[in-house]
């Protein structure tokens, strides 16, 4: 006779040692599959390569044909390249960028729209409080490009070589200046360096624009004229007007006989008129990220920084990180030359 007894026990045995390692491989699976899912959601996430999946538009906050714009329409090209898709410039430009500002503010935080403008902007909505623009609050920083150093040029026949000896000769007789608009940072550098030397009598000019504060030294109806570097280096290199100083921390490549103010004896003067690139604020941080990455790969181009250098801007960039402390430190510094200065609308 069988013993049925054992023989069913061990059948028992097998059949559970069967469901153990069935639902062994039902739990390995769904482990796998979750790991699957669920661990490639974070690259995902933190590469963001859908963006952008559209057209990108670039707002420029002034006209079409100044430097600001000049730098938008090269970096949009290569950017376009880089991202797949069209990147449109438009230009809405007025009140020194801050209509642009207000504009970009209030758009959609998705990175579609992209605010370019310059330090300008910053001032004219610290000079003008009501109007409701407050840049560190109401737009969030992405990267700086091709800052443009302030140069101080005079006619030639101004019996003056360095800016030591403009000085001494504003001690002597009042002198004016003309800068391409009141709250420009031209003019602003103007009146930081005057802060400092109690007893000049210099008059501020304001003009419609760099290129009228240049014409009106050229023909000796203004003594000085403070202006971003691009637009009077042809000028200085055809010897039409004397470049006194630049406020770059060095020399310009484009101008290099012009000293620093630094060299000239006044180190406290720094200041350059930069290119920024801006998004409404709450745009995510995956989407700013992508956007900073093109912004600066553009920037190191070598064709890119051919062309800059060329023009008179610096062949630089600034990443998002520093740009954003720059500009908190920057905004704390204009802020005290305007007061000092009385030019805040109350």
């Amino acid at each position: 006779m069988f013993n049925f007894s054992k023989s069913s026990e061990f059948s028992r045995c097998a059949d559970d040692r069967q469901s153990h390692s069935t639902l062994l491989n039902a739990w390995t699976i769904l482990i796998a599959f979750a790991c699957a899912m669920f661990g490639g959601l974070a690259p995902a996430a933190a590469q963001d390569n859908s963006f952008p999946s559209r057209a990108v538009r670039i707002v420029v906050g002034f006209p079409p044909g100044g430097g600001v714009d000049a730098v938008a329409r090269m970096f949009a090209d290569k950017m376009s390249a880089i991202f797949g898709q069209p990147v449109v410039v438009v230009n809405h430009g007025g009140a020194a960028g801050g209509i642009a500002g207000k504009q970009i503010s209030a758009e959609a935080p998705d990175g579609y729209t992209i605010l370019v403008n310059s330090n300008s902007m910053v001032i004219y909505s610290l000079m003008n409080p009501k109007t409701g623009l407050v840049v560190e609050r109401d737009l969030q920083a992405v990267a700086s490009v091709a800052p443009q150093a302030i140069i101080m040029v005079t006619s030639p026949e101004l019996q003056v070589n360095s800016l030591s000896d403009l000085i001494a000769l504003a001690r002597k007789r009042p002198l004016n200046y003309g800068t391409p608009g009141s709250g420009s940072i031209p003019h602003l550098v103007i009146e930081q360096l005057l802060s400092t030397l109690p007893g000049v009598n210099m008059q501020h000019v304001p003009f419609q624009g760099a290129a009228p504060a240049l014409t009106a030294v050229m023909a000796n109806q203004i003594d000085i004229a403070s202006v971003t570097l691009p637009p009077a280096a042809p000028f200085v290199t055809a010897g039409k007007v004397k470049g006194i100083a630049v406020t770059s921390t060095k020399r310009s490549a484009a101008l290099p006989q012009v000293p620093t103010a630094a060299e000239s004896g006044f180190p406290t003067i720094v200041a350059t008129a930069w290119t920024g690139f801006f998004v409404p604020p709450k745009t995510p941080k995956t989407v700013v990220d992508r956007l900073e990455q093109a912004i600066l790969q553009v920037a190191a181009m070598p064709d890119i920084k051919e062309k800059l250098t060329k023009l008179g801007f610096e062949p630089t960039s600034t990443p998002g990180a520093q740009f954003r402390s720059e500009l908190s430190t920057e905004i704390k510094t204009w802020s005290a030359v305007l007061e000092k200065a009385n030019l805040i609308q109350k």
